[in-house]
């Protein structure tokens, strides 16, 4: 592949990628007073195996002022700490776990090292290797079946074979040696840590920039050995191509859509490729299906209806000098994509499903030109995630979706430490869980419609409590819901004025009422402590498709402390109202630290023989 080509593909498919680094921590340098490992010894041999001796400091808890979003910003620094130690698979006892907690697993992946052995730090934490943490529950044994790995791709290998940052990040986090070690390198390293699908058997751990890494889904060691890289899912994936970390599930089928991206700076269009899978991970269809659009895509997340595949993007173009700095090692590859500043709308890509294309005549629609893509333009915003989309009784378009007044993905802070250091939450937008209505129709003619068609988008602001990692039910992914699961701020605002700054970490659990926003709930979490993606979970014989059972179910997902350096797992019953206020109603310590994370699943009936493992003592 050439320089352009392999450049071409990076740079644009993994703007949005997810983080966790592996590795050895040495020293780690805290001044706070907050826990931390200052002698950490970690090898994790190649055969899976993994050895840990550590010294934690315990001490008192430093002083810290809360933000007015009411989180303590030195615990918030302090929770990106490496993970110390994998564990194989290990039973756990769970005395509290509901009796209709609904046998299987709860796959996650994320960010869990930040440095390398020799300490160079990760300078972001979108550039660091995966770790997939599997948490099985049997629910009349009361147990859960606990275990956590880093993903071996080829890059982490590499590491801990030479003891270095062996290859650079997409985000800026430089390879070890110094300036000369970092000019033009593009061998941008494979991180595999934003979100896990398990599909015809296979555990598949997920990151747009690259191929995935297929683990097995009870040890989540390396399944498949003979393509370092990565998979190529049987040569759908060219050298250098991704897939995206983001897929949606068909509720009607039970078919599975995903996409990948490319960006030509030449020609100056990104192109999407459209897939769609069966229950085994086979395509649908074997014919290209996808669209160009202008100028430069930042593409992390999509949903479906029953009728539309759905991208939102603000307008974007390559910047050549700061491309030309990355080329030098001076820079961020993620930073090339400038987004226009004076722009006042996003556009919003309407592509038809697989099944109103006619076989052979899909291939590299031109929005603009071919009638099938529909271009809606929208009130500026950028979209990292969707909760959802369904097409209502008069066939308009339902988008639900987190969004932000302006783009930011960490990298115009001070370079010369991580982001996580260098951040002012007091500088970034908020985000609010926004429900968009609008008309197919709007975009028929195949270019972007007049102003008037922005003004006729209907945008519902449901919470402005800085609502992230919003999920729904896989019983109800394309169909029309009214509850979705977010994380939040520690506490409510007053809202900022338009264009207005200040976030909060995500320190809460929200029940979205998208129907109703009165109603929804949230649960807040100590301000040392911060949560991860809630997973609904139905119970046991629910079906969550029906409107009477759409919340009966319960959340999991995972509460880090960044003040003392644990991690617990924690359930809540969400059905019926007020449910989710009364807190967790299970919570599980970790049997190690795991640091934030970023996506995962629930893989209802999945369990493993739990004969010949390890129980915690």
């Amino acid at each position: 592949m050439s320089l352009a080509s392999k450049t071409t593909t990076s740079v644009a498919a993994t703007i949005a990628a997810a983080a966790a680094l592996a590795g050895q921590v040495d020293a780690w340098v805290n001044p706070s007073g907050y826990s931390s490992r200052t002698a950490v010894t970690r090898a994790v041999r190649l055969d899976g195996s993994a050895e840990a001796a550590i010294a934690r400091q315990e001490e008192p808890a430093a002083s810290s002022p809360l933000s007015r979003f009411g989180h303590d910003h030195e615990a918030w620094k302090n929770g990106y700490s490496t993970c110390p130690v994998e564990v194989s698979p290990t039973v756990l006892d769970l005395p509290d776990l509901p009796g209709d907690f609904p046998a299987g697993t709860y796959y996650r992946n994320g960010h869990a090292c930040f440095e390398s052995d020799d300490g160079v730090q990760c300078l972001h934490m979108f550039d660091g290797d995966g770790m997939v943490v599997g948490a099985t529950f049997y629910p009349e044994e009361k147990k859960v079946l606990f275990r956590n790995r880093f993903v071996r791709t080829d890059g982490f290998v590499s590491d801990k074979a030479d003891g270095v940052m062996s290859r650079p990040g997409i985000f800026g986090t430089k390879v070890s040696g110094g300036f000369w070690k970092n000019i033009f390198r593009l061998d941008f390293k494979n991180v595999a840590n934003t979100n896990v699908l398990h599909r015809g058997g296979k555990l598949y751990a997920l990151w747009e920039g690259g191929w995935p890494y297929i683990l097995d889904p009870l040890t989540l060691e390396n399944d498949e050995v003979a393509e370092p890289a990565g998979h190529s899912l049987g040569g759908l994936l060219a050298e250098g191509e991704g897939f995206a970390a983001h897929y949606r599930h068909d509720a009607r089928t039970g078919n599975l859509i995903s996409f990948g991206y490319q960006l030509d700076p030449i020609a100056g269009n990104t192109k999407i490729d459209l897939w769609e899978f069966d229950s085994n991970m086979q395509r649908i269809r074997k014919d290209d299906v996808s669209f160009l659009f202008p100028g430069a895509g930042v593409m992390h997340d999509f949903c479906i209806t029953e009728n539309w595949h759905i991208f939102v993007t603000p307008p974007a173009a390559v910047d050549q000098n700061k491309a030309l700095g990355a080329l030098f090692g001076q820079g961020a590859f993620a930073d090339v994509i400038g987004f226009d500043q004076e722009a006042t709308e996003s556009i919003i890509y309407l592509v038809p499903r697989s099944k109103h294309l006619d076989v052979g005549t899909a291939s590299e629609m031109k929005a603009g030109e071919d009638k099938r893509v529909r271009a809606i333009p929208v009130p500026y915003h950028f979209s990292f995630h969707f909760a959802n989309a369904f097409e209502d009784e008069s066939g308009n378009v339902v988008v639900d979706t987190v969004l932000t007044d302006e783009v930011d993905l960490g990298l115009e802070y001070d370079k010369s430490m991580p982001v996580w250091e260098a951040v002012d939450f007091d500088q970034l937008s908020p985000s609010r869980y926004v429900r968009m209505t609008f008309d197919p129709a709007a975009g028929e003619s195949g270019g972007v419609d007049p102003p008037a068609v922005v003004e006729s988008i209907a945008m519902q602001t449901v919470s402005i409590r800085e609502p992230e990692f919003p999920t729904v039910p896989v019983a109800l992914s394309g169909k029309r819901h009214r509850y979705a699961y977010t994380v939040g701020a520690h506490r409510d605002v007053d809202p900022p004025p338009p264009g207005g700054k200040g976030k909060g970490a995500a320190g809460s659990v929200l029940k979205v009422d998208a129907e109703d926003p009165a109603g929804t709930e949230a649960f807040a979490f100590l301000p040392h402590e911060f949560v991860g993606e809630p997973i609904f979970c139905p119970k046991a014989g629910a079906d969550a498709s029906q409107p009477e059972c759409e919340d009966r179910g319960y959340v999991v997902t995972f509460v880090t402390n960044g003040r003392d350096l644990t991690t617990d797992m924690v359930i809540f019953d969400v059905e019926g109202k007020g449910a989710l206020e009364k807190g967790p109603v299970a919570r599980l310590p970790m049997p190690t630290y795991i640091p934030p994370g970023l996506h995962g699943t629930f893989v209802d009936g999945l369990t493993f023989d739990m004969r010949g493992l390890a129980m915690e003592e």
